[in-house]
């Protein structure tokens, strides 16, 4: 089982870093990840001599309000991945028909893999954390797997799977 501790850190008076759970109420709680072919798409890359395309790599909110993980609809057109269907998600907004595609995810310094069968297209677009795109929102597609703890007071908050 692996677990994961993100703890919010910022620049202190002295120079160190002190904890501080604004960061953590303001922002969610964030992970890097790095997203990629599914593997079994990898293999037939390989196979066929066809070169594999970059990994992706950003930011990506933990949402328990998202049934399925999400990628902001830009990623799997970079990553050249086709749609394997359709689904209707349900926004603030209201519902609207967005892309599926298969994808594997690595929660980078969590030692998590996930392959996904499909990943929701959303558009992310001013979702930014320091001046940086958030890629992805976790679902509970994977929170369904894992043990997650939100300690607002101590500003971070621990996965493990």
């Amino acid at each position: 089982m692996s677990v994961y501790n993100n703890i919010f850190l910022e620049k202190d008076t002295s120079g160190g870093n002190k904890i501080n759970p604004s960061i953590l109420f303001n922002f969610g709680p964030l992970i890097n990840v790095a997203i990629t072919l599914p593997k079994v798409l990898e293999t037939v890359y390989t196979q066929q001599s066809k070169p594999l395309p970059q990994p992706v790599s950003g930011i990506a909110l933990i949402d328990t309000g998202a049934k399925k993980t999400c990628v902001h609809d830009s990623i799997m057109k970079q990553l050249r991945v086709n749609t394997i269907g359709q689904v209707t998600s349900y926004t603030a907004n209201g519902a609207r028909q967005c892309n599926l595609y298969p994808a594997h995810f690595t929660f980078l310094g969590a030692n998590i893999e996930v392959n996904f069968a499909s990943v929701v297209e959303v558009n992310l677009t001013g979702q930014v954390f320091n001046g940086q795109q958030i890629i992805a929102l976790i679902g509970r597609d994977v929170l369904a797997n894992t043990l997650f703890v939100y300690n607002g007071k101590m500003g971070m908050y621990t996965l493990s799977m």
